[in-house]
């Protein structure tokens, strides 16, 4: 039931293609301001950083813990886990504030240099995770995401892209406000 959309090599694709998005982001923050906040109730650069990771690390696990399962759902529940337009869209709505749970509130306590190579590596073992699970399994197991509903392995994988995009609109936000004065 693997749509076109999230074929295997779709998904790493999208997950690529975000990541290096996100990261030219990144490069047009000055270094020396990256692990600094544009304003107190605003995460840094670095703090962003960490917590696409912590989203890594935890979607791997996910697949680590799921990906091998025998799917125990109907051709209905796989139809409407899937990832939807819209859905897409209000993951990269930056208008709409989202709150992260606490477990994946950065911690503020890296250097950027560490957090970068820290998200590096989680998103090398995601990706190890995706390749190794069974695509029975990402595409009839499904997991409840906290702001998305229920989704199949897969497509819960696809919004880790989407998510990225989110945040490089942050990061580009931060990026133009060290190069304008502040108001």
């Amino acid at each position: 039931m693997t749509s076109h959309t999230h074929s295997p090599d779709n998904v790493l694709a999208l997950l690529d293609q975000e990541r290096a998005a996100f990261l030219a982001q990144v490069d047009r923050v000055p270094l020396a301001r990256r692990a600094e906040r544009l304003k107190p109730e605003k995460w840094s650069v670095t703090e962003v950083i960490e917590h696409l990771t912590q989203i890594d690390i935890g979607v791997g696990r996910l697949l680590t813990l799921r990906g091998t399962e025998k799917p125990n759902t109907t051709a209905e529940q796989v139809a409407a886990a899937q990832l939807t337009p819209e859905m897409i869209t209000a993951v990269h709505n930056r208008a709409a504030r989202l709150e992260a749970p606490e477990r994946l509130q950065p911690t503020g306590t890296l250097s950027h240099e560490a957090a970068v190579a820290q998200m590096k590596s989680a998103r090398s073992t995601l990706k190890a995770a995706y390749l190794a699970s069974d695509p029975a399994a990402l595409d009839g197991v499904i997991q409840d995401h906290g702001i998305l509903g229920p989704l199949t392995l897969r497509s819960y994988v696809a919004s880790v892209a989407h998510h990225d995009a989110r945040h490089s609109q942050q990061v580009a936000e931060l990026a133009d406000g060290w190069t304008t004065p502040i108001k």
